[in-house]
């Protein structure tokens, strides 16, 4: 970062805070860092130059990228009809690489003055996105530092990054190699043993480092590289690796990390025990290996993750990006992960890699990086303007309290020092500018001409890439194409979760009032066997795939004998969600409409209900459930029993509710150990009756053995496993549910991992 580039100002708007919800603030800028924030002006701002935005404009905090090789950042996106690869050392010993990006790389940098040019370029790039951190740039195969950075924050200076100066950050291209092969033992290189002696020394802030690149096997056929896998056990066994406490002494994270298995016990633990960190690169992974990690379940066992843009030829063109690609990436999968969970991902997850709280929030006692978009629509939501935003909608982007990038009207009330960005670039660049302090010397416009020009001399030619996403159609082509790739992978996630690993990891107990009970009538029109058909190819499949995403805990669907009472319902239900509030949330979308509509499909709307269970008080009203037991339970685990029963000939109705009350009312004054859980609702006519137990059910215990001599059992079953179609797009006939089956759907639940 330049030299006194730390400045002072007063700036006022809706500033983002960690919550993520935008308030209207005052903030204080001294020497480059948040001295104050406050609802009115503070006191002693009179001498301090005041940014004040207006309504509509969000101040999120400067984002941080730790995973860039931003010397290629000239270079266009590569189209390899060799990839998907299976792990790094293919692709950078691959011939078209070495063509059309090692060789070209090489051969721009060579030329005087050049290197500061991509450097410059790079960091245009980063700025344009809101970028105020960046990692140290590196050769990719070198492993040569390119020098400091002139405009962001370099993890190459603790100065930068507000550390004790005598520390330092390591940013490592590999631990390992070989470089000229892509088989054998993974082999240590010098770098492991340089960042144990920085670390015994005491003057190691942090690191990161490329680890187990390679394809991951997830949401594919393909499995995981053998390699990518192999070294990752290989750091695992690393002697340097051994002692967990002294780990954890800097922050450790490790770049891709496609060979960690998720669903290894052994690799989770040796993470979580040494405090180590994922930075994902989604978007190179998919165009380079056709997969990426399971973050999601990275996630979920509590590890952190930000996020990286890596490189121009097979990357995001900078962070921001490449958050509005997880985000998509999360949607395909069906990924319960909040937006401010990826926010995170770019600033305070981040900051958390560098040992560096002071960065990626807006509070007191921050470093002043912040990052400004004009939202063209109006919105109480900063994580719709966000993601919903481009960076032509940048307004500024502010480093040390001083303004580096942004629209030129609004940067010239504080520097006159500013440089047009290149005409090429288009009309999304035409009112922004760059402040370049002059003794630097360095013209914008030039410079990038010449780039262009001598990429141009190639054989054959090359285009350059754009600095802003705005104006790079071919990359947003592409990027577009892989969000539509994405769909499909995640199609594959889903099923490769649905058949590789246990869908419902940890209980997720709900309270008993959040269920619907339902009992559900034929439509007249429809044969018993149309209804059955119905029924597991689309309306059971149909509430799953919809109401999983939205809050569905657990389903358990049961589906009665055609010879049975006319009285006695056809299929019923119990369906569990999160809370009423989630159930009644979930009809505010289309998909909770769409679903609601599909029971008109199989049912008599007229006869069919359903409803949320009371307290048991003492009696049972008609076509009015009630639960006996208060405790919080997770029906999608354990043991349910499944009773219907007719009322027995010689109860009258008055009688067989008084006899169905004092049953229930037995249960609820003396439950047996293991149930957690009781379900009932009844009729004149019939009894529904449910009982969860939280492993085998007692002896005698069960429904049919508390009402015998009620009620004539028409269903008494113990409901099975069955795992649901982890989409509606899974190709397969549905669920296979036979008259009188009760089944217990398994699907992921949206709260199965804690985030």
């Amino acid at each position: 970062m330049i030299e006194g580039q730390q400045a002072s100002l007063l700036i006022r708007g809706d500033a983002v805070t960690p919550d993520g919800i935008a308030r209207d603030r005052y903030i204080v800028v001294r020497d480059g860092r948040i001295a104050e924030i406050s609802r009115r002006r503070p006191a002693r701002t009179e001498g301090l130059k005041l940014l004040e935005t207006r309504r509509g404009d969000l101040i999120f905090p400067g984002l941080i990228n730790l995973h860039t090789h931003s010397t290629y950042n000239p270079l266009p996106l590569w189209r390899s009809p060799d990839a998907p690869f299976d792990n790094r050392h293919e692709w950078r010993n691959n011939a078209g690489y070495k063509k059309a990006v090692s060789g070209v790389s090489r051969s721009l940098s060579a030329l005087p003055g050049m290197e500061r040019t991509i450097s410059v370029f790079g960091e245009l790039q980063a700025v344009a996105g809101g970028t105020a951190v960046l990692q140290e740039d590196k050769d990719l195969e070198s492993e040569r530092s390119l020098g400091g950075l002139l405009l962001c924050r370099d993890t190459a200076s603790a100065d930068d990054l507000g550390l004790p100066a005598e520390s330092a950050i390591m940013s490592v291209v590999d631990f390992f190699k070989p470089r000229d092969r892509t088989s054998g033992p993974p082999e240590p290189q010098r770098s492991i043993a340089a960042y144990a002696a920085r670390r015994a020394a005491g003057t190691l802030a942090a690191t990161i480092v490329h680890l187990a690149e390679g394809r991951s096997g997830f949401g594919s056929d393909r499995g995981v590289d053998a390699y990518s896998r192999a070294e990752f056990e290989a750091f695992m066994a690393l002697p340097e690796m051994a002692d967990a406490a002294a780990v954890r002494q800097s922050p450790l994270a490790l770049v891709h990390g496609c060979g960690i298995d998720p669903r290894d016990p052994r690799h989770l633990d040796f993470l979580l025990e040494r405090d180590i960190s994922i930075v994902w690169s989604p978007v190179s992974n998919l165009l380079l290996y056709g997969d990426t990690i399971d973050v999601e379940s990275l996630i979920g066992a509590g590890i952190n993750v930000a996020l990286g843009s890596d490189w121009a030829p097979s990357g995001s063109k900078h962070v921001w990006d490449e958050a509005k690609f997880a985000r998509a990436y999360f949607d395909a999968l069906g990924a319960p992960v909040p937006t401010e969970l990826i926010f995170r991902m770019v600033t305070a997850n981040a900051a958390r890699c560098l040992g560096a709280p002071h960065l990626g929030r807006i509070a007191e006692g921050g470093l002043a990086d912040f990052f400004i978009l004009r939202s063209p629509v109006e919105t109480d939501h900063a994580y719709e303007v966000f993601l919903g935003t481009e960076d032509r909608h940048v307004l500024a982007t502010i480093i040390g309290g001083r303004p580096i990038y942004g629209e030129r009207a609004f940067l010239e009330a504080f520097t006159g020092d500013l440089q047009p960005l290149p005409s090429a670039e288009g009309s999304a660049a035409r009112d922004k500018a760059v402040h370049l302090p002059p003794e630097l010397g360095f013209d914008v416009e030039a410079e990038v001409a010449r780039m262009e020009a001598e990429l141009k001399k190639l054989d054959p030619p090359v285009w350059r890439s754009n600095l802003l996403v705005s104006s790079d159609k071919l990359y947003r082509r592409r990027i577009k194409e892989l969000r539509s790739e994405v769909q499909n992978f995640g199609w594959g996630a889903q099923v490769w979760r649905h058949d590789g690993a246990s869908p419902t990891a940890g209980l997720l107990p709900v309270p008993p009032e959040s269920v619907r009970v339902w009992w559900g009538y034929r439509r007249p029109d429809l044969s018993y066997a149309d209804f059955q058909r119905q029924l597991g190819s689309v309306f059971m499949p149909c509430a799953v795939a919809v109401q999983a995403p939205l809050g569905l805990t657990a389903y358990l669907p049961a589906l009665l004998p055609e010879a049975k009472p006319e009285a006695v319902p056809d299929e019923i239900a119990l369906v569990f969600f999160e809370s009423q509030d989630v159930y009644r949330a979930m009809f505010k979308t289309a998909g909770g409409r769409a679903y609601g509509l599909l029971h008109g499909m199989v049912f008599d709307g007229e006869r069919s209900k359903s409803d949320f269970p009371s307290p048991f008080a003492g009696s049972l009203e008609p076509g009015r459930p009630a639960h006996l037991l208060d405790s919080p339970a997770d029906w999608q685990n354990g043991t349910t029993q499944v009773f219907v029963g007719a009322r027995s000939a010689g109860l009258d109705p008055e009688a067989f509710l008084a006899a169905l009350a004092a049953a229930a009312a037995s249960l609820k004054a003396d439950p047996p150990a293991g149930l957690d859980g009781a379900i009932v609702s009844a009729a004149p006519d019939y009894v529904l009756w449910w009982q969860h137990w939280t492993g085998e059910p007692g002896q005698g215990q069960g429904p049919a053995d508390r009402l015998a001599g009620i009620a004539e059992a028409q269903m008494d079953r113990t409901a099975s496993r069955a795992k649901a179609p982890p989409t509606i797009f899974w190709r397969s006939p549905g669920l296979e549910i036979n008259p009188g089956d009760a089944l217990n759907l398994r699907f992921q639940r949206r709260g199965s991992t804690p985030w």
